[in-house]
């Protein structure tokens, strides 16, 4: 029988000391800590301990609904149709998505396409308890919707069984008589646990505790009714072993007893993070009473348990650090002989975690279209060199998962970033745009000591407290020696842009430094077409032949064409025309991937200045700095000499760009000549980070 899997997802809990790949404070509290209690949370603690923990995960959007619907998909939540339709309805001609936790739902086409669709495919038996805030709610003259329509809202997206649901954050339309019940919570899991064992039946389980986000923990664990919950009074209050049943003696307890032991076990001294504490030992607990059922029913290890933060505390709804990094662990005996007390450090995130699940439970994903990648090969290969479970030293990644060409972006609001190698982007929109008038990754970065400029970008492998940006005001690079990291981290943001915004039909064909084009699925995985030799890291098969080759970067098709952007280190030549694929027809108003200019950027370059407040107006420098008065995506029609002359002109200024110092950014290559000749950029150098 295949794997089960249960993804522990807890909401606001926060990164703890000394837990693997802890961030550096913020500029204003670098030496910042997040202590545990002295009793720890030995249930959450031993899934690293026997498993792996990653230095190096994030998430794509620091936020809990943005993060959870790209759990659920394995995509980037610029991606929902929800947030794409709301976009274009705002204004038709926008090119960013805006990813807010109102925009982005796991409703419409979404519904029926994600991952727990593909498990549920597969045969498994699909649950989901805790936090949902993932489809509409009620709202102004809309009623809630009941309890009832809540959990078969929440099946229409794949589930077999929702219960124990809070159906968003407490607080305006969901209220009532109820706070945080954290053990009906974790009765209704090991309900669905217990229900997918008996018959037999691989089960994906996801598990989303309410705590320790608002409303107060305290309150809750000392005036809440365990009988009190959002599906309405129960008859007795829950019995959970590990919780209101002791795990040595089997006797049971009172809701009102238990918790006040949650509160005893923590630190008097520890007021600062006290509420998060609470939930803490609150979730650690349900945990526990979790892996007691996996072991009664003989499946622990048969089960990969996957614990992951939703989004970072201290800087969150901010693409900083200390937003997007989180704790990620998981235990699975059944990866290799070694699997215990290991630390990988590729740079990972929920996107692969999932498509990692699923190539673990050798579920096909070739019918569903995502951003993550499989990481298994790399980490089996990182298992399969360890000789015990003892040496609990860093295990390196491939350079596939920690160099130069691994870009990973993350999304909140039109605030984007890139992060490739060590370096990393932020490009912050300019405002008013959409319905946003304010930049939260500005106000959090202005509370915290962070710059404040439209455009910041850090080696985060030396400054990942983001203290020291390496541009000026004006977006420049300060040192000289960054202006090529700059302008490739850049055209990899401009890529991301171009494939994920609301009006174009989506194309899930990877970016890379310098808008290079990657496709995962062959060259990142095992076995891959031909495209594996250690040279070729980070190039796309075309053919089934063994040549690498570039691919288009409008289209994400095997085309002789020039890749994504001009690059200085590339050679143009025309070689034979190859016919553009056709687009299909989407629901959502189209746009061209290069239509310029984009809303909110001008069309020339201003001077950039620092802002003062959370409300940042100040203009950012044209992403298009070259080539704007060349249109090259018109068709160039000439003739016998004119194609000559046409050839000879950008060869001219090709060799002029190769001479100037300053990296410009090159327009969509594919461009027709007369005689049906085409463009080609052939690499002749590398640029790495």
């Amino acid at each position: 029988m295949p794997p089960n899997v249960i993804f522990f997802q807890p909401d606001d809990l926060p990164f703890y000391d000394d837990y693997v790949g802890q961030p550096t404070g913020t500029p204003n509290s670098p030496n910042r800590k997040v202590p545990r209690p002295s009793s720890g949370f030995p249930s959450y603690e031993s899934i690293f301990e026997t498993g792996v923990a990653f230095s190096n995960a994030n998430v794509v959007s620091p936020a809990c609904g943005t993060s959870r619907y790209a759990t659920l998909t394995g995509r980037y939540p610029s991606r929902s149709e929800s947030g794409r339709t709301k976009t274009l309805n705002n204004d038709s001609s926008e090119t960013r998505t805006q990813t807010t936790i109102p925009f982005t739902k796991l409703m419409d086409s979404d519904s029926e396409q994600n991952i727990v669709q593909l498990f549920n495919s597969a045969g498994y038996r699909t649950g989901v308890a805790g936090k949902w805030h993932l489809t509409k709610s009620g709202g102004g003259s809309a009623a809630l919707p009941t309890y009832a329509e809540q959990q078969d809202e929440i099946k229409e997206c794949g589930f077999d069984y929702a219960d124990g649901i809070y159906w968003e954050n407490m607080g305006g339309v969901f209220t009532g008589d109820f706070t945080h019940n954290h053990e009906w919570v974790t009765e209704k899991a090991i309900e669905f646990i217990t229900d997918a064992a008996d018959a037999d039946q691989p089960f994906f389980l996801y598990f989303n505790p309410s705590v320790p986000h608002s409303p107060l923990v305290s309150d809750a664990l000392e005036n809440g009714n365990c009988l009190e919950t959002p599906a309405g009074l129960l008859s007795t209050e829950p019995q959970v072993k590990h919780m209101t049943i002791d795990a040595s003696t089997n006797a049971v307890s009172s809701c009102a007893t238990y918790r006040q032991s949650v509160i005893d076990r923590q630190d008097a001294t520890q007021t600062s993070v006290q509420e998060q504490n609470l939930g803490g030992t609150w979730i650690d607990d349900s945990l526990a009473a979790m892996l007691s059922v996996l072991e009664e029913k003989n499946i622990k290890d048969d089960t990969i348990i996957i614990t992951m933060m939703d989004h970072g505390i201290i800087t969150k709804m901010a693409l900083f650090e200390n937003g997007n990094r989180v704790h990620l662990s998981m235990r699975y005996p059944k990866l290799g002989e070694y699997t215990e007390n290991l630390i990988y450090d590729g740079y990972v995130t929920h996107l692969d975690v999932v498509a990692t699940l699923l190539d673990i439970c050798s579920i096909s994903s070739s019918s569903y279209s995502m951003d993550g990648v499989s990481f298994l090969p790399d980490l089996q290969r990182v298992i399969g060199s360890r000789s015990s479970n003892s040496d609990n030293t860093l295990y390196p990644s491939s350079e596939d998962w920690s160099g130069a060409n691994r870009c990973v972006f993350a999304e909140y609001e039109f605030d984007r970033s890139v992060r490739c190698g060590c370096y990393k982007l932020l490009d912050i929109s300019l405002l008013p745009r959409g319905s946003l008038t304010t930049s939260t990754t500005i106000s959090r970065g202005s509370q915290n000591g962070y710059s404040t400029y439209n455009r910041q970008m850090y080696n985060v492998c030396t400054d990942d407290g983001e203290s020291s940006n390496l541009l000026d005001a004006n977006g420049a690079a300060v040192d000289s020696t960054d202006e090529d990291v700059l302008n490739g981290l850049l055209r990899a943001l401009q890529c991301h842009d171009d494939r994920t915004a609301p009006g174009v039909e989506m194309s899930f064909v990877s970016c890379g430094l310098n808008g290079e084009v990657v496709d995962p699925t062959l060259c990142l995985g095992t076995n891959s077409g031909n495209c594996l030799s250690a040279g070729n890291a980070g190039l796309a098969c075309c053919d089934a032949d063994t040549s690498c080759e570039r691919r288009d970067a409008t289209y994400g098709q095997c085309k002789p064409a020039c890749p994504y952007g001009n690059d200085p280190t590339w050679e143009c030549e025309t070689v034979a025309p190859t016919p553009a694929p056709t687009s299909s027809p989407t629901k959502n108003p189209t746009r061209s991937p290069t239509q310029s200019p984009t809303p909110g950027y001008p069309t020339t370059t201003p001077t950039m200045s620092p802002t003062t407040s959370p409300t940042n107006s100040s203009a950012i420098p044209d992403k298009d700095m070259f080539w704007d008065d060349i249109d090259f995506d018109s068709p160039v029609v000439l003739g016998g000499a004119g194609t000559t002359i046409l050839i000879f002109v950008i060869c001219c200024v090709c060799c002029l760009r190769r001479c100037c110092s300053s990296e410009t950014k090159g327009a969509k290559s594919n461009k027709k000549a007369a005689g049906g000749g085409a463009l080609e950029m052939k690499r002749v150098g590398s640029n790495l980070l």
